[in-house]
C-alpha cells in the first residue's frame, strides 16, 4: 500500500515560504512588488508560477515585465534611398 502525498499542499507552503523569505529585502527593509516579481523571473519561473507564489494575476505579471522590458525603438530614415535605378 502506498501512500501519495499532498503535492498541491507541499507547493502552497513552499509557495508561501518563498513569498516570506522575498518580503525582506537584503538590507531588512520592505521589498516592492515590482521588485519581488523581477527576481522571480530572474530566477527563470514562469508569469504563470510568479502570479501563484506573489498572489496576484497573470496579467498584472506580464503587465510589470512588459514595463521593465526595454522599448524597441525604431530608426527613423531620413536619408533618400540608396537604390536609385541603374541606367542599364
Amino acid at each position: 500500500m502506498s501512500v501519495d502525498p499532498d503535492w498541491n499542499g507541499v507547493k502552497k507552503r513552499l509557495d508561501l515560504i518563498i513569498m516570506l523569505m522575498m518580503e525582506r529585502g537584503p538590507d531588512g527593509g520592505a521589498t516592492s512588488m515590482t521588485s519581488k516579481i523581477e527576481k522571480l523571473i530572474a530566477f527563470g519561473l514562469r508569469p504563470v508560477e510568479v502570479a501563484q507564489i506573489v498572489g496576484k494575476k497573470v496579467s498584472y505579471v506580464t503587465a510589470v515585465m512588459a514595463q521593465r522590458r526595454p522599448k524597441k525603438t525604431t530608426k527613423a530614415t531620413t536619408e533618400p534611398s540608396s537604390q536609385e535605378e541603374q541606367p542599364a
